[in-house]
């Protein structure tokens, strides 16, 4: 499975919210949340955190982030 979700992270080419990477995977996201742990432990991807914007649709606020899953660049 990890694999998998590093795989969806090269196609895609870009970050992917938890969202995104459970609907495409199929995966629940409580699920993938250790995975995602896991892989940013071992230096496999990098989580990007952005503020939320106005005007979300989400109902979020501008304290609150949006978080996203990319792969790592290597040095």
């Amino acid at each position: 499975m990890l694999s998998g979700i590093l795989k969806l992270l090269q196609e895609r080419g870009g970050a992917l919210s938890v969202q995104e990477i459970s609907l495409a995977l199929d995966i629940e996201s409580s699920a993938l949340h250790p995975m995602l742990g896991m892989l940013e432990r071992k230096g496999r991807i990098e989580k990007v955190e952005l503020p939320c914007g106005t005007g979300c649709a989400g109902g979020c606020t501008k304290a609150d982030t949006m978080t996203f899953y990319k792969v790592k660049k290597e040095a």
